[in-house]
């Protein structure tokens, strides 16, 4: 159960930078700094999920 809220969590939190580079892709057209929010919350997600997971193996 911990498990699941610890990935809830860090998936919420980067959902939010997701929306804003989409927000930034197509509202204003900024698609440079849409790139590279979207490779920010990515870079900020995988690592967290990645320890996770070999912690628990």
């Amino acid at each position: 159960m911990k498990l699941v809220l610890t990935i809830f969590v860090i998936l919420a939190i980067n959902y939010y930078t997701f929306t804003y580079a989409r927000s930034l892709w197509r509202d204003d057209n900024n698609k440079l700094a849409a790139c590279g929010t979207a490779l920010l919350a990515l870079l900020a997600t995988i690592p967290p999920i990645l320890m996770i997971f070999i912690r628990n193996i």
